[in-house]
């Protein structure tokens, strides 16, 4: 097989030529809890527990794991300290320690880690250069005790529960709690003082002298710091001889028949013992939602009247029960009475942007909002229709979008309006919104509207030059979707005699194609990119990060938006077809990229040369199973810098054929600086589309 290098483009002559690379020393590893350094007079690292305890494979923490270092160096002075977590080969984190937290003995506090096993790294830098380093094996424990059985008197007592007792009444709690590691201690709190602790079971007397309402708080904790709560109350009574508890009654005043609309009146009595008052009464009103208003119907009064306003409530079922506290603190609660109500109101269409007044230009965003109110109901069908009204009155054009649920009781259609195409002045217009809708209680259709006026100052004129390099149609007719996944990324082209202002990547989902599987999300993922200045250039969205953030974007189908912007507003805007599906296989015989670098000793640079290239080292190069399109991609300090977004230099070759591998080859460095290079590549069997980075290698002047 032969080995391929992959072309430069036009505007250089070769990628040879560029020039250098850092070349990151591999610190020594240090034993369990201890550490080593690198040379005479290196720093040490020691790793204990927070307490200072030695530590083994064994050593369990909580989620937030605590340690003690203890730093030294014998010939100066530590200066950098950094950290990273392991979990077999993946690092989940790492940092570094601010060099005002720095002293020979220093805490460490890792963030919040899941249960498992990990291997803790650190190492420290002292005034010379020189490091050493310390590894420590850990594990999480994050499960928390379970409190198994809470009783008083022998019966069960759950969350919230609420127990009467008379004033030194015996009342024997016991409780037990088992844990996965260790014997649990169990705390027995009234209010914030403790009062009862033991190991894995605990009897304690909650007798207590006093009447009144006691809240105690149970609570478990395991050997790392996992901790279980449960909550009771207990009301100690006097033993002296006591009015009767509230008896209280509701009323319907309406005399119409249901369901009620509109105000619904109610009688309510609170039914007190002769010679006491009421302390508070209270109408709790639930509506059809199961939504719980206990605030707006109060009284201290014996009998009240409440006036219900059933507009604020959704159609159905309205419960209404009466609960009341007289003055020596008995309780007392009414049946529930369930009445129904309609009101039979529409729900309300909102344009919510742009908003009213607003200027507009080039692609813009219009979104539509529907919020239920009181009655239920069904889109006739789930369409907005959007027209686009000038200043005559005449519609210019009209647009239609599905009307997706996006919460409960609310809905949402978005479209975009290029309003730098040919049919749009720079003028006013009213975007009016309209959908048919049919309420349950009825059978007839509505029309919801909702207008909002914008001013179009869009400027037509000459945009940036753009091309999606890769991802790449992959069939003849270009009819089949490139693959995006989690090692995915797309590379662009931009270039204008203008400032260039940004590009801007967007995955837009179309209804109309998405998978059944594919919820559609109606808002783009966007990404951008500032440039900022004249020229060609080239751009890479690393899409196999940004996918997993927020806004999601799910497994489906996208229409894949990249937007050029220039500092005068003239934007192009290119599109492709492409498929987001994590679970899809990588480009076959393709692993990592890798770097080897070089040292003749007499340079003035450090290292020599520098060789990228996709395999599994020695060198061993790989060798792609099927045709492939690939872009090198060079980065460089001295020009674009070295983030993945933007290379100095790209080399393509359109179609690499089976057998073959990929490599800079041997790289001379004839400048200081940091170097690396990347590859992308599409499969042009699958379509699949992965994204190899490259190590950086830093060049120096030999001292």
């Amino acid at each position: 097989m032969t080995r391929t290098r992959i072309p430069a483009l036009a505007l250089t002559t070769t990628l040879l030529l560029a020039a250098c690379g850092p070349n990151v020393p591999t610190t020594p590893g240090g034993t369990t809890g201890g550490g080593t350094g690198t040379g005479s007079g290196a720093p040490t690292v020691n790793i204990t527990s927070a307490a200072g305890s030695t530590l083994s494979g064994t050593t369990l923490t909580g989620p937030v794991a605590q340690f003690r270092l203890s730093l030294a160096d014998q010939d100066g002075s530590v200066t950098g300290v950094k950290w990273d977590v392991k979990q077999g080969n993946t690092t989940v984190a790492q940092g570094s320690l601010p060099a005002a937290d720095i002293k020979a003995v220093t805490a460490l506090n890792l963030p919040s880690l899941p249960a498992g096993t990990y291997t803790l790294n650190v190492t420290a830098t002292d005034n010379s250069g020189k490091t050493g380093t310390a590894t420590a094996q850990f594990t999480v424990d994050a499960q928390r005790p379970a409190l198994t059985s809470v009783k008083v008197d022998g019966t069960t007592v759950n969350e919230g529960a609420s127990l009467d007792r008379l004033v030194n009444q015996s009342a024997i709690l016991t409780v037990t709690s088992t844990d996965n590691t260790s014997n649990p201690v169990i705390s027995v709190y009234n209010g914030t003082t403790l009062v009862a602790r033991d190991q894995g079971t605990l009897t304690f007397d909650l007798r207590n002298n006093t009447a009144g309402p006691a809240i105690y708080t149970i609570v478990s904790t395991d050997a790392v710091g996992n901790s279980v709560s449960q909550t009771f109350t207990v009301n100690y009574a006097q033993t002296n001889t006591e009015t009767a508890a509230p008896v209280p009654v509701l009323l319907i005043n309406n005399t119409d028949a249901e369901p009620y609309s509109n105000v619904l009146s109610i009688t309510a009595s609170a039914g007190v013992a002769p010679g006491v008052s009421v302390k508070q009464m209270i109408l709790q009103v639930t509506d059809a939602k199961g939504i719980v208003d206990t605030s707006t119907f109060t009284s201290t009064a014996e009998n009240a009247t409440f006036n219900i306003d059933t507009t604020k409530y959704p159609d159905g079922a309205l419960k209404l029960q009466l609960f009341v506290v007289d003055s020596t603190d008995k309780r007392g609660q009414s049946a529930v009475k369930t009445v129904q109500i309609a009101n039979s109101v529409a729900p309300t269409i909102t344009i919510v942007s742009p908003t009213n007044g607003a200027n507009v230009s080039g692609p813009t965003e219009v979104k539509v909002q529907f919020r239920q109110n009181n009655t239920a109901f069904t889109f006739q069908p789930a369409t907005m229709t959007l027209d686009i009204i000038d200043s005559r009155g005449a519609v210019v054009t009209t647009q239609t979008a599905p009307i997706v649920a996006t919460n409960q009781g609310l809905w949402e259609a978005t479209t975009t309006v290029d309003f730098n195409a040919t049919q749009y002045l720079n003028a006013g217009y009213t975007l009016r919104a309209s959908a048919n809708v049919k309420l349950t209680n009825e059978t007839i259709t509505r029309n919801l509207t909702a207008t909002s006026v914008v001013n179009n100052q869009s400027s037509v004129g000459e945009a940036p030059a753009l091309n999606i390099l890769l991802p790449s149609f992959y069939d003849p007719h270009a009819k089949l979707r490139p693959v995006l996944t989690r090692k995915s990324a797309v590379a662009v082209q931009v270039s204008d005699s203008d400032n260039i202002r940004q590009v801007q990547l967007q995955f837009v989902c179309d209804a109309a194609t998405k998978l059944p599987t594919q919820s559609c999300n109606t808002d783009a993922y966007n990404y951008n990119i500032p440039i900022g200045k004249a020229g060609l250039f080239y751009r890479v969205f690393n899409t196999g990060i940004l996918i997993d953030g927020q806004p999601f974007v799910e497994d489906g189908n996208y229409v894949l938006r990249v937007t050029a912007t220039d500092d005068a507003g003239h934007a192009n805007i290119k599109e492709m077809n492409v498929v987001v599906d994590r679970s899809k296989a990588g480009i076959a015989n393709l692993t990592f990229n890798r770097t080897d670098t070089t040292d003749n000793g007499t340079s003035k640079l450090t290292p020599t040369t520098a060789n990228w290239y996709i395999g599994t080292g020695a060198p061993i190069y790989d060798k792609n199973a099927n045709a492939v399109r690939a872009l090198s991609l060079w980065y460089s300090s001295n020009s674009e810098g070295i983030a993945d977004q933007s290379p100095s230099l790209v080399g393509i070759n359109p179609e690499v054929a089976p057998g073959n591998s990929f490599a800079t080859g041997t790289i001379a460095f004839n400048e200081a600086g940091s170097f690396r290079n990347s590859f992308l590549v599409q499969d042009l069997t699958t379509g699949v589309v992965e994204f190899y980075p490259g190590a950086q290698v830093l060049v120096t002047t030999r001292q």
